[in-house]
């Protein structure tokens, strides 16, 4: 087995059995294949979850990483129907998210706008969910039968619906900052909690040490 399907074979365990079989498959390594397998970081449940779903359900994902593609081309340059692209992708979406669950959906909004997101998604060894770069075509992920035909010029009324765009996409960013933020916010309280618990535990068994020996 070569080191990238040893990583291959990694992203799709469950996280809770990662660690330990990193470890293992680094253990039978040696140079940089050790090192390259030993600095692996276990995944997320949220990116495990994606990993499984790209494994599991990839024409599904290709297929909403192409509805993808010909809705950006819909928006951008006018070419196709908006609205058929919409429902192409809110129904490839949906079929995902009810495959994935909902811990898939960021990143899977995330590669339908930028293409090294998608490139990520694709090898399905992501450690951490995908968030939002900027907006790409994604052409490279789409078969030349399924790509959307060449654009045309833009024409001089769609500036408007460039604007709204452009507007739509500000408030996506600004809407996924606040929810990085609180999750980091999420994350460090529960850091305090854990500390306290543990220094509660030290002085609990203080007194009880101290009860034990006056007794």
């Amino acid at each position: 087995m070569t080191v990238d399907e040893i990583i291959d074979h990694l992203y799709g365990l469950p996280p809770a059995e990662f660690t330990a079989a990193r470890n293992e498959a680094a253990g039978e390594l040696s140079g940089d294949d050790r090192a390259r397998v030993k600095a692996l970081r276990k995944p997320t449940a949220a990116a495990a979850a994606v990993n499984r779903l790209v494994r599991e359900h990839r024409s599904d994902v290709d297929a909403f990483l192409s509805a993808s593609v010909a809705l950006l081309e819909a928006q951008v340059s006018g070419t196709g129907s908006i609205e058929d692209a919409t429902k192409q992708q809110r129904d490839a979406l949906t079929r995902l998210v009810k495959a994935g669950g909902d811990a898939v959906r960021q990143s899977l909004l995330a590669a339908a706008v930028d293409e090294e997101a998608a490139n990520e998604l694709l090898a399905g060894r992501l450690d951490r969910e995908l968030e939002p770069r900027g907006f790409g075509t994604l052409l490279s992920h789409v078969t030349p039968s399924a790509r959307p035909a060449r654009p045309k010029p833009p024409k001089k009324d769609d500036r408007e619906a460039r604007a709204k765009l452009n507007e739509a996409k500000q408030e996506l960013a600004a809407a996924e900052a606040e929810e990085r933020q609180a999750h980091r916010r999420w994350e460090q309280a529960q850091a305090e909690l854990d500390k306290a618990r543990v220094a509660f535990d030290n002085a609990e068994r203080r007194w009880q040490r101290s009860r034990n020996s006056s007794s």
